[in-house]
């Protein structure tokens, strides 16, 4: 039995007592990487208790939500084989160590699913998804413009998500690499089968071939693009230019398991012209660099109030 918070006397501070219902897990992410699909499937196990996808609590909701709401989704319902509890919030893959650091604290025997994709593709699905939801009437003329394309590019979130080398540096600097689950998002579209079945065995769960072979009748992916809009040649090379360096250190730290997309990161740039680098270079030190000094600069110190808020939510003691 693994320590987590228990709701004392006055409502609003708690104490360290023992349960076993508690997260087991968490998928940390990252967006547009199938994290929909794989909650689906996992809250269709009858063996696997999940709370609301994207509930957000220790990003988001543990500075205006008190614990006992989080651990409300994984008390007992009835269900009597439950062998994992846990919950998929993809902005969760870009905290910052500190936040990373009172989740550990909090539940330091979570299991961790990173579900990452080609940063260009992703980032490209990102825009589509985005354009789809801002009900824009043509969605391919919009494809179109590059500017408006890079602007959401380089917006610092929208570039962090697809920064898999801060990713797992910043929660593998916490959780032991053991405990963190890497899966690529083509593993999860063309193999689906074979891929559940590694995610379910990383949460000690016995693969059932029954099971197995009806998981997928319900699940759906209902946040698709509405429509396809080709990426324009230089914004295939702008992001290619973005993520090469950052893809080849991930690379690098997970013993290759994305060499495919390093080889054709750099073949795109290497396809390029110098007028592109051009533009490449003189956006970076124009828009893209001043954005992410001025985070730089701010981040640690949002950060550090964002903690220090939620340990005085929730003070924490020994007992």
């Amino acid at each position: 039995m693994r320590p987590v918070l228990e709701l004392s006397p006055n409502h609003s501070r708690w104490l360290l007592v023992e349960s076993t219902n508690q997260p087991t897990f968490l998928g940390i992410g990252s967006q547009r990487c199938a994290t929909t699909y794989l909650n689906q499937v996992l809250d269709a196990h009858p063996q696997v208790q999940m709370a609301p996808k994207e509930c957000q609590f220790f990003n988001h909701n543990v500075r205006e939500k008190e614990l006992g709401w989080y651990l409300e989704y994984f008390q007992d319902k009835g269900e009597t084989d439950i062998q994992a509890r846990g919950e998929i919030s993809p902005n969760y893959a870009i905290m910052r160590p500190k936040e990373i650091q009172m989740v550990h604290y909090l539940f330091p025997h979570l299991k961790l699913i990173l579900l990452v994709r080609h940063p260009v593709d992703r980032m490209w699905s990102a825009l589509r998804r985005h354009w789809t939801y801002s009900y824009l009437d043509d969605v391919a003329e919009v494809g179109k413009d590059i500017s408006s394309v890079l602007t959401y590019a380089d917006q610092r979130l929208n570039d962090a998500f697809g920064d898999y080398r801060a990713i797992y540096r910043n929660w593998s600097s916490v959780f032991d690499e053991d405990r963190i689950l890497l899966v690529r998002f083509g593993q999860m579209k063309n193999d689906p089968d074979n891929t559940v079945a590694r995610v379910l065995e990383f949460l000690g769960i016995d693969v059932d071939n029954e099971w197995m072979q009806s998981y997928g009748k319900d699940a759906s992916v209902p946040n698709r693009s509405k429509v396809e809009v080709n990426m324009p040649a230089y914004v295939r090379y702008y992001l290619s230019r973005r993520y090469l360096s950052r893809t080849k250190t991930f690379n690098s730290m997970t013993d290759g398991l994305v060499q495919d997309w390093v080889d054709d990161m750099k073949a795109c740039v290497a396809g390029g012209t110098w007028a592109w680098e051009a533009r490449y270079q003189l956006r970076s030190m124009v828009r893209y660099w001043p954005v992410q000094w001025a985070h730089g600069l701010l981040d640690p110190v949002r950060t550090w109030w964002k903690v220090r808020k939620a340990r005085n939510d929730i003070s924490i003691s020994r007992v």
